[in-house]
């Protein structure tokens, strides 16, 4: 069997030079035309194309080059062996190589690119008789050519109302190959050709959006159903790799004046922390004043020197901004490594994206309102609907824990007269004043809230009654530092459970005895 390939491999690689001998008739192109557009699949239909141009043409490599991201990458080939289909699978043609196939503008004409041959020598070089200068726009691949023992190459520019899209290029180690019949052929096949090439990248690139727009909506029912900012994120996360064909990315989002990495997806869920570094890094080059986001989509192309720390390999980052009515609030980054163009779903990025935001802000709008519903406008701490939903919470909790809890009432003395005297203003900042100092005194735990005009409440959790208890709200109750304001206070104290297990009844309970302290004189802690 090894002998059999070395003698067929001898028999391609090195042949005779001899004029060729298929004689292409008008039914071997319609009938090749037939079959390339029977076939829906791109590739397979060029798969075709250069197959049969192997023995159309009489050559011993085929391959069609697509020109994406400044350079023709090989999209599909056939060759006589396996090795010099490894070849044209790992080649591309470098951008300017369009400078040899296309004529550009000369005055108000545009001439259109021809088919071209060009001619090699022994050594793998072009060979250009009469000609001074080197031309050789196959350097890069002179080695492969002259091991192959390639000596014309005939380039067929792909063509679509005028632009250059692509390129055929056949290879034939013989020096009589593609005479004048051949590029008569291939001039009158060049027009259906790239229609048909140009036609199924069309009909690929509908194919692809329907499937996004179709995911992309499907999406929206999830993100809209997202209770919570990093249930959204890691929703979204998972729709980008779908929808986009991505295979990694994360959130940059600014929390609290930071900018920092958040969900991150697919393959760098495992190098989140080396991201975070590298941009960390990348800020202190760039951004010394702060980090400042853009706000319109941007790419960058990472050089070699930047990519030695990250772990995934990654040829370029896609970042578009998260807008909302507040600004930018966020950015996607995307990693790009080269397998998909993310040029070409921009669209469909954009439309994912604002889907996103619209979701992002109404989670924290709900966030707000929730915020507002519970909070006390004026000090900024629990209001009476948001303590009672604390209070419950922690009531389970001690249960589960086997655990008690004081439940404090406080109610200032004087208040009314300061008002009176002062005036509103002057009310508002001892208010604030106490909230502030509550905070300050109690630990995480803890539950502070202003329950009514000038009341407030006090849940120290974890504490049973006793010597202990009464030293730390008496501690408390001195840390309030009234004396500024004229005021005093006073504090009525109920355990939880041992008094009750329900809050109505606790509260009542706190209240009593607040009302026995303020009967006996003010400024009285009344417990059990």
């Amino acid at each position: 069997m090894v002998k059999g390939e070395n003698a067929e491999n001898e028999r391609v690689v090195n042949p005779m030079p001899q004029p060729q001998t298929f004689c292409l008739k008008p039914e071997d192109i319609f009938g090749l035309l037939q079959e390339i557009n029977l076939e829906e699949n791109l590739e397979d239909a060029l798969k075709i194309l250069t197959s049969r141009g192997l023995d159309f043409f009489n050559s011993t490599m085929a391959g069609i080059w697509l020109f994406q991201e400044e350079k023709f990458h090989s999209f599909t080939i056939s060759a006589r062996t396996e090795q010099q289909e490894r070849f044209l699978r790992q080649s591309f043609l470098p951008s300017d190589f369009r400078n040899f196939v296309s004529t550009g503008i000369v005055g108000e004409a545009f001439l259109e690119p021809k088919v071209t041959l060009h001619e090699i020598d022994e050594r793998g070089n072009e060979h250009h008789p009469g000609e001074t200068g080197n031309h050789d726009c196959f350097a890069a691949w002179s080695e492969a050519l002259r091991e192959f023992r390639i000596r014309r190459i005939l380039c067929v520019p792909l063509v679509h109302f005028g632009q250059l899209f692509g390129l055929l290029i056949l290879f034939s180690p013989d020096p009589f190959s593609f005479d004048k019949d051949s590029v008569y052929w291939l001039e009158q096949l060049r027009p259906l050709i790239s229609s048909n090439v140009y036609e199924q990248q069309l009909r690929l690139a509908a194919l692809e959006r329907e499937q996004a727009l179709s995911l992309l909506l499907r999406g929206t029912e999830i993100l809209v159903k997202a209770v919570s900012e990093d249930q959204l994120l890691a929703e979204a996360g998972e729709m980008a790799m779908e929808i986009l064909y991505l295979e990694a990315g994360f959130f940059h989002m600014e929390i609290d004046g930071e900018w920092k990495l958040r969900s991150p997806f697919g393959r760098l869920k495992q190098f989140d922390t080396i991201w975070q570094e590298w941009m960390n890094q990348d800020k202190q080059r760039n951004f010394p004043l702060g980090y400042s986001p853009s706000p319109t989509p941007t790419s960058r192309i990472l050089e070699e020197q930047n990519q030695k720390d990250i772990p995934y390999p990654v040829k370029k980052i896609f970042i578009h901004p998260i807008i909302t009515y507040r600004g930018i609030v966020g950015e996607l980054w995307l990693m790009d490594s080269g397998v998909r163009d993310l040029e070409q779903t921009r669209e469909i990025l954009s439309a994912f994206v604002r889907m996103l935001s619209m979701s992002l802000e109404t989670i924290r709008q709900r966030l707000e309102l929730k915020h507002l519903a519970t909070t006390d406008c004026l000090t900024g701490i629990l209001n009476r609907q948001g303590f009672e939903q604390r209070i419950i919470g922690e009531m389970a909790n001690t249960l589960r824990r086997g655990s008690a809890f004081q439940f404090l009432l406080l109610d200032l003395d004087g208040f009314k007269k300061l008002n009176d005297t002062q005036g509103h203003p002057v009310g508002d900042l001892a208010l604030i004043h106490v909230a502030q100092n509550l905070q300050k005194s109690v630990r995480l735990g803890d539950i502070v809230a202003r329950t009514g005009g000038d009341e407030f409440a006090v849940v120290l959790t974890d504490l049973r009654s006793g010597p202990n208890a009464l030293k730390i709200i008496e501690r408390l109750k001195n840390n309030l530092e009234l004396e500024k304001y004229g005021l005093g206070i006073s504090i009525g104290v109920a355990e939880f459970p041992t008094e009750s297990q329900d809050y109505e009844t606790l509260y009542k309970v706190s209240d009593r005895r607040l009302y026995v302290g303020k009967q006996n004189g003010k400024g009285q802690i009344v417990l059990a």
